[in-house]
């Protein structure tokens, strides 16, 4: 459950986790016709289109939930998390979607760093949204940097792209929610414009700071930092000063803000639901 008192938030919980009862039942019909027998290949063709179609609406559920989370009060379930384990974790989650593509990807992690206390979910999203982005938004063939290194109380993450890069008229709006570039409309990349909000509102739940740095046609970096232990204090990193104004970044480049509120992800009852839309059939899942 919801717990906030903004009615804004308790509707958009209530609508996003009330359609994921028709989404399994589509998805149960399509799962039946495909085992009624033998598809020709024009019916293959639009069963594959409305799974897919299936999938992009899953995804925008999933997204419109974790948005509600966003807006209520809320703990994160802090625990200790190996780095490097995290970091890897996301990437082998993404290691096809980067091969098919020719990326190659570095991860540096400071071996002085061991463990980081965090939610770990939420670590873990934070980091498939930067580096899906990472890989929707790169050449064909590029380089995807990922580095953790210490920066004084706090870990400093870092998350590289030779892609597209964001114009300086996108750049003010890249963390409003809906918002979708330019760039990215342009060549029909698929996104929902949510992907950023909710990261800048995890790292701020946990006390950190978002920026990045971006030059058109070059590629992006995305930064964030977070406190490296959460248990020794309050994790505030919030400041008047943005990044640009201590000097982390360069002209044309900017800067994100501090402090909002997000958690967990919503998973009440997916088994319940899935078992009733699916019955007599083998459960199909997938999809950053």
């Amino acid at each position: 459950m919801v717990s906030s008192h903004d009615p804004n938030s308790e509707w958009l919980h209530t609508v996003a986790h009330d359609l994921k009862t028709p989404i399994n039942s589509v998805r149960g019909c399509i799962e039946l016709v495909k085992q009624l027998g033998p598809l020709n290949e024009r019916q293959e063709h639009f069963a594959s289109r409305a799974m897919a179609g299936l999938q992009r609406m899953e995804h925008l559920v999933s997204r419109l939930l974790d948005i509600s989370w966003v807006d209520a009060e809320v703990e994160l379930d802090l625990s200790a998390v190996s780095l490097q384990v995290a970091i890897e974790e996301a990437v082998n989650l993404l290691d096809e979607m980067a091969s098919t593509r020719g990326f190659t990807v570095d991860i540096q992690v400071d071996p002085r760093l061991e463990s980081i206390v965090v939610d770990s979910h939420r670590l873990a999203q934070v980091l498939d949204n930067l580096i899906s982005n990472a890989i929707k938004y790169n050449q064909d063939n590029g380089t995807i940097t990922i580095t953790a290194a210490p920066d004084g109380d706090r870990v400093r993450f870092s998350v590289l792209d030779t892609g597209i890069g964001i114009s300086e008229e996108d750049q003010p709006r890249i963390f409003e929610r809906f918002f979708r570039s330019r760039q990215g409309v342009a060549l029909k990349i698929e996104g929902s414009g949510l992907g950023l909000a909710i990261t800048k509102a995890i790292v701020e739940k946990h006390g950190g700071r978002i920026w990045f740095e971006s030059l058109l046609g070059q590629g992006t970096t995305f930064h964030f930092t977070l406190p490296l232990d959460l248990q020794m204090g309050d994790g505030d990193d919030s400041s008047d000063e943005s990044p640009l104004d201590r000097g982390e970044g360069q002209d044309g480049y900017v800067a994100a803000h501090t402090e909002s509120a997000l958690e967990n992800a919503d998973s009440i009852d997916d088994n319940v639901q899935e078992n009733r839309a699916s019955a007599h059939l083998d459960d199909a899942s997938d999809e950053h």
